[in-house]
């Protein structure tokens, strides 16, 4: 399965170009609205903005108000269609968070009564629209609709700095057959402890996605990685590949031991030079290496090892977040 937020992100762009090339008709230009789209993209999904006020619609606007202009500079001729490019823009967030037609319909409404709105459409261009966003809309709940599990959930551990840790439990009912022991047992070898980790990747990926949809950026995900990965190529890439995203890679983070760190060194600091968020969970095994820190996003810890008070009282210097593990 390929990467999950870059299919979503493509089913936004093919939206908001149909929509763009609706509104326009003759007048849709492809240099004009593109560098639009991708900044809309960039802010809404991945939080992308050198914009600093705390209000969302504020920074979008701001942050697309500025590419209007560096357009209008450029092309001053088209000034105009430009201002009426941005005009669109603010009808898109509304329809994008729309959870009922009946919303949709008023939103609707409110664009073709807009008088700062220049264009002149043709006749059947209201109900085109109502139809290709009536489209967008249950094809989005559809894609949703596909992560949802009654078989399966994801339970949360919350720590400081908005860093939820993540596991993989099961609701399904096993044979009476079977022996608890036998159930456990299965549930904790290799090969399931590996599809675990993969179905989580695929439900986190959605979780991100989904965040991103309701402006929530602040949530960030850790699971445990299980190390029996790196001795298989083919299957690693495959786990891989699924959150091979720039914001993904920023917001899932894979949790390594100490121990499987010294062991699987390369293939750790490999994934890291790619850009994939490791963190590191410090064992009875660790030796004070304070160097090999500076390499994770957090350091979880557990007040059990002598070197914990150390650890801690030297954080500043190691500029990594510290996470307290907690008991059982």
């Amino acid at each position: 399965m390929n990467c999950i937020f870059d299919d979503y992100i493509k089913f936004v762009e093919n939206f908001l170009s149909n929509y763009f090339r609706l509104l326009l008709e003759n007048k849709y230009e492809r240099r004009l609205v593109r560098p639009l789209i991708d900044k809309y993209i960039s802010v809404r999904y991945y939080n992308d903005s050198v914009i600093l006020d705390n209000k969302f619609t504020v920074r979008l606007n701001k942050e697309l108000n500025n590419v209007a202009k560096e357009i209008i500079n450029e092309s001053k001729d088209k000034t105009e269609k430009v201002k009426n490019i941005f005009a669109l823009f603010s009808y898109i967030l509304f329809i994008e968070k729309c959870n009922s037609f009946t919303e949709l319909n008023s939103i609707i409404k409110s664009l073709f009564s807009d008088k700062t709105i220049t264009l002149t459409y043709s006749e059947n261009t209201r109900e085109e629209l109502n139809s290709l966003a009536r489209e967008y809309i249950s094809k989005r709940n559809e894609f949703y609709k596909l992560f949802e599990s009654k078989d399966f959930h994801l339970e949360e551990t919350t720590y400081d700095n908005n860093v939820i840790v993540i596991d993989l439990l099961h609701d399904f009912s096993v044979s009476k057959l079977y022996s608890e022991y036998a159930i456990e047992r299965a549930y904790d070898s290799e090969v399931v402890i590996e599809n675990k980790v993969y179905l989580m990747l695929l439900l986190l990926s959605s979780r991100v996605l989904k965040d991103s949809m309701e402006l929530k950026y602040d949530n960030n995900y850790v699971i445990d990685f299980p190390v029996s990965l790196f001795d298989k190529q083919k299957k690693i890439l495959k786990y891989i590949k699924a959150i091979d995203n720039d914001y993904l890679k920023t917001k899932i983070h894979l949790k390594i031991k100490y121990q499987d760190y010294k062991k699987y060194k390369k293939q750790i600091n490999n994934l890291i030079n790619q850009g994939f968020s490791i963190s590191l969970e410090l064992d009875e095994t660790y030796d004070m290496d304070f160097s090999c820190l500076l390499l994770f996003t957090y350091i979880f810890l557990d007040k059990k090892y002598r070197y914990y008070d150390i650890i801690m009282n030297s954080r500043d210097d190691v500029k990594t977040t510290m996470i307290t593990l907690r008991g059982e």
